[in-house]
């Protein structure tokens, strides 16, 4: 009897080894869902969850949306039917990205949001950049400037990103109260839709023709910084202007240490938002709870401080640009 159950206990043992095993050898898939990869951006993001899933093996698959709710609705079923163990989205906007977060619930597959945010659902986490203090901040600096050359109080206009995006509401009433703050009124609002260089330089030509007396721009995303660079050097307005804006590239980088079309910018850190995402899929599919919100800080990147961290923007906001 003693023999039988030493077999036992040495089945059960032998068993119990082969099932940590195959835990320790297992090969996760992970969808990231992107609005749209040809936007540097959400290609910086995908590299950041790409560095961390190559330390443990795991396999990425990024789906481009590309802009249109409707594709990523299709593309979050197909992920579902091929059987991936998580998803990493970054929604196409707030709205669209509840009918995601039911399909995926009902398939059981755990969803992690990487920036823009969700009007309803459930989720295992949410990374966020500080959209409301970025945006806030970088107000705030623009208000110093202008009160620095006598325009105390002087209009202001704003570029905005999607208001139907929760990070884009966020951004606007964060300069929004910086400006009140300071006594300036906000009277012009203008909303992309494209995200290119060319749409946000023709909203930016129509706010400086509309608005004569206008001394401060602020534009929420990379080609918008970069568009309204250009009309505002066509407008001749460079001196007449404060330009400041979100998130971040090279480009404007190498403007901001020039000062003169573009003064600062509170600068996302896309690549890590990418890392801490997978990093929370990670924890999950492996038996841990994930922080359920996950606040990555903004850098106010100014030309005054500009030198002293361009090595930390080559690292967490524009790798991908640099490698090109």
């Amino acid at each position: 009897m003693k023999k039988i159950f030493c077999l036992i206990g040495l089945l059960l043992f032998v068993v119990s080894l082969a099932n940590f095993s195959d835990a320790q050898t297992k090969t996760y898939t992970i969808a990231y869902m992107t609005p749209a990869l040809q936007i540097p951006f959400w290609k910086d993001i995908s590299d950041g969850i790409r560095q961390e899933a190559d330390k443990v093996g795991a396999k990425i698959i990024d789906s481009d949306s590309r802009l249109s709710a409707a594709t990523q609705l299709q593309n979050v079923q197909d992920l579902i039917t091929s059987g991936v163990d998580a998803i990493i989205i970054s929604p196409t906007d707030s709205a669209a990205c509840p009918p995601v977060l039911e399909l995926a619930e009902e398939a059981k597959i755990p969803v992690i949001i990487c920036d823009i945010g969700t009007d309803s659902g459930n989720y295992v986490s949410f990374v966020i950049s500080s959209n409301y203090g970025g945006a806030n901040e970088a107000g705030k600096y623009m208000a110093q400037k202008m009160e620095e050359k006598g325009w105390k109080g002087g209009d202001v206009a704003v570029i905005t990103i999607s208001l139907a995006r929760q990070n884009g509401r966020d951004r606007t009433q964060g300069f929004k109260d910086a400006m009140a703050e300071a006594g300036s009124n906000v009277v012009g609002l203008l909303e992309c839709k494209d995200y290119t260089r060319e749409e946000s330089m023709k909203l930016a030509q129509d706010l400086i023709t509309a608005h004569p007396n206008l001394r401060g721009i602020f534009t929420e995303h990379d080609e918008a910084n970069l568009g309204s660079m250009l009309a505002i050097e066509t407008s001749g307005k460079q001196d007449e202007l404060i330009h400041v804006g979100f998130d971040g590239s090279p480009e404007a980088v190498e403007a901001i240490k020039e000062g003169k079309l573009l003064l600062a910018a509170s600068m996302q850190q896309p690549v890590l938002m990418g890392r801490e995402a997978f990093k929370a899929a990670w924890k999950y599919l492996n038996g841990e709870t994930p922080e359920k919100e996950i606040v990555i800080p903004t850098i106010l990147v100014t030309h005054e401080n500009v030198l002293e961290v361009e090595d930390q923007l080559e690292d967490n906001v524009y790798p991908n640009e640099l490698k090109q």
